[in-house]
């Protein structure tokens, strides 16, 4: 019987056999998923472990699959024996972990893409620093040329305003020369209208102070070396001289000269300037000043008192002055022998004719400068301030001119021994009027007591 040629088909393979086929086929797939690229989220990787999805930073490991000898010796993918034995099945290989250095693997394209994504915000803000900052330098440089142009133009007005200032106050002082010179022209015309006379605080000033200087030159030629000795003096002179300088005793031994100062300037103020007008008799100036007084009743203000006044005692000094001459010459010898007794009593030096020829032009001058302040409109006062031993008086620097060459600035609230020459003070206008306004013509001069 012939033999049938041997069929190239195969039966169907034992239960066993395909259990292992579907066995290594599931081994191949997790290998493939293992080994396949998965997308790497935006934000950074976690560690996990070598099966976790594939990052830049991790190294891959690779799962590979039994040769494929050791499968079948057939071209189909048998997973029998080499000697191919379908009941027999190949117990399974542990996977081997191959070497990091061999298993790292560059990052697939789509990790590039991503990579390059992850640091555009970082590229983006720098660009946009870059943009800031050289808005902020374009700034920056505008306002330099703003400020240097504007200190251009403060330099300008600065300039300006130093020759406007420059050119007002040379105004000014033409503006004064010509008051001053229409002054002195009213002064020295003998104009008297209705109201008196009328003359400039300039020369009250300068008669002032050539009085005080005559006074003080009068004093330092006679009593240059004299000596002062109070021992002898009687009760009567103690008590003028207390009543007249009442810090003699400080002064005898510390300033001669400026305590004798102060001594006939006390008796030129008491005796001239005080007086309602030299050259009345006492009765006479007591009648004419309750009338003014009386009248001051019906008045309706100062202004008009201060005028009623001015031409009163201007008609006295134009009309009256025969009359007036004797008793002028009167108060003029009595206060020369109250001074002389004073002075003869406690110093060593004695009255003669040149001494009482210079005391008596002093008093004269005194009497002419007193009767020209009487018939002014405004109100001149003699300022003169008592000193008393209980009492502190202290410099006042727009009233008081220290007289021992001190700073100014350091006889703040300086306390001051004796006034060795009065001063004068305004208060009105030339009118009589606005009585409130208060102006300093001469101001008085003091010695101030050491620190």
């Amino acid at each position: 019987m012939p033999r049938s040629p041997p069929s190239n088909r195969r039966g169907p393979p034992p239960a066993s056999s395909t259990a292992t086929t579907a066995a290594t086929t599931a081994v191949l797939n997790n290998t493939t998923r293992a080994l396949s690229p998965t997308p790497t989220p935006r934000s950074r990787p976690p560690r996990s472990s070598s099966l976790a999805a594939p990052s830049r930073n991790t190294t891959t490991t690779t799962l590979r699959p039994p040769p494929r000898a050791a499968l079948s010796r057939n071209p189909s993918p048998s997973p029998t024996t080499p000697d191919n034995h379908p009941h027999q099945t190949m117990p399974s290989q542990p996977l081997k972990q191959q070497p990091d250095h061999d298993l790292q693997q560059a990052p697939p394209k789509s990790q590039d893409h991503h990579h390059h994504r992850l640091f555009n915000p970082e590229d983006d803000a720098i660009t946009a620093l870059e943009s800031e900052t050289k808005t902020l330098k374009q700034d920056n440089d505008q306002l330099k040329d703003e400020i240097d142009r504007l200190d251009a133009e403060n330099i300008r007005l600065r300039d300006s305003l130093r020759r406007n200032t420059r050119q007002k106050d040379e105004e000014i002082a033409e503006l004064k020369d010509q008051i001053r010179g229409l002054k002195e022209f009213v002064s020295k015309s003998g104009g008297t209208g209705v109201s008196g006379p009328t003359t400039s605080d300039e020369v009250f000033g300068e008669g002032m102070g050539k009085l005080g200087n005559g006074l003080q030159n009068w004093v330092l030629v006679y009593w240059r070396r004299s000596k002062i000795d109070l021992s002898q003096a009687s009760k009567a002179t103690l008590s003028e001289l207390d009543r007249l300088v009442p810090t003699y005793r400080d002064l005898v031994s510390t300033a001669k000269i400026h305590f004798l100062q102060s001594l006939v300037s006390r008796l030129l103020a008491e005796s001239i300037f005080d007086t309602y007008f030299v050259g009345l008799s006492r009765e006479e100036a007591d009648r004419l000043a309750e009338a003014e007084r009386l009248l001051g009743t019906y008045a309706t203000s100062p202004e008009m008192m201060n005028q009623w006044r001015s031409l009163t005692l201007a008609i006295l000094q134009k009309d009256a002055s025969g009359k007036l001459q004797r008793e002028t010459a009167t108060i003029v010898d009595a206060l020369v022998a109250k001074i002389n007794g004073l002075l003869d009593e406690i110093t060593s030096s004695k009255s003669n004719d040149a001494r009482d020829q210079g005391l008596r032009s002093l008093i004269s001058s005194a009497i002419d400068l007193s009767r020209l302040l009487d018939v002014q409109k405004a109100a001149f006062t003699v300022h003169m301030p008592e000193v008393l031993p209980h009492q502190q008086i202290l410099f006042d620097a727009e009233t008081m001119e220290d007289i021992g060459g001190e700073d100014e600035e350091s006889l703040f609230q300086r306390e001051i021994s004796c006034v060795t020459f009065p001063g004068i003070i305004k208060s009105g206008d030339e009118s009589g009027g606005h009585l409130q306004y208060r102006n300093v013509i001469s101001k008085a001069r003091v010695l101030c007591c050491p620190e």
